[in-house]
């Protein structure tokens, strides 16, 4: 079986994105999925999302999508509302709606592809050797992972912002191997049963937050890191 490459958030980096992956031996025909988190902070959101759908990679829903879902405008209500202007001017959305301009109708397709994400993927056919199979999400999964087939509306609401927003530590589970992004380190944090890949791709111009901001995708099960820095304009 071929290998899979997991890529981080990035977050409208398109330029920084097509680069990570011609690093790859087999480039654009490898098995690819993202981690969620295409849109907001960067300035290409459309020509990412674009992207991924006409290749048809995998991907899992970020908590961005989730705000762009929530707070951007939808064919029944077009306009803004307070509730919208934290996602529009501190997390990206003004960027990402930007992308758009003079593409309304594209916008919209796009809209009902985020919708349409999963929230995790679990590829049972690719393992470690400790026999751990692939789960993608976009936060860590671990700590919720239990609850993942529950029926209980409280349960579903816990498992859907745990794997959105949180930034806990991954845990043990055995039979699980956990690649997620959302929470950025200096470098993939790697363990035995988990692996964080967010490396700050899309802060380039805010070197005293991310002081080295980069692409990550984590080959597996090979766990060979493919790295690239942003090139973005």
């Amino acid at each position: 079986m071929k290998n899979i490459y997991i890529i981080s958030d990035v977050h409208g980096c398109y330029k920084s994105l097509l680069a990570l992956i011609e690093q790859f031996p087999n480039k654009q025909n490898s098995k690819i999925v993202f981690v969620g988190d295409l849109v907001d902070r960067g300035k290409n959101s459309y020509d990412v999302v674009k992207f991924v759908m006409e290749n048809k990679y995998d991907c899992v829903k970020g908590n961005h999508e989730e705000m762009l879902l929530e707070y951007g405008p939808t064919k029944e209500e077009l306009y803004f509302n307070d509730e919208s202007k934290h996602w529009l001017y501190s997390c990206g959305g003004d960027e990402t709606l930007t992308s758009y301009n003079n593409k309304k109708e594209e916008y919209y397709k796009h809209y009902d592809f985020l919708n349409s994400l999963p929230l995790y993927i679990e590829y049972q056919d690719y393992k470690i050797k400790d026999n751990r199979y692939l789960v993608v999400s976009h936060s860590t999964i671990s700590g919720v992972w239990e609850l993942k087939d529950s029926s209980d509306i409280i349960d579903k609401d816990i498992f859907e912002s745990h794997i959105l927003w949180s930034r806990k530590s991954s845990k043990d589970i055995k039979e699980i191997f956990n690649v997620y992004g959302h929470t950025i380190f200096e470098e993939a944090k790697i363990n035995q049963f988990s692996c964080g890949i967010d490396l700050g791709c899309c802060y380039k111009d805010n070197t005293s937050k991310i002081p080295n901001p980069r692409l990550c995708a984590l080959e597996f099960p090979s766990m060979k890191l493919f790295i690239q820095e942003n090139i973005e304009d």
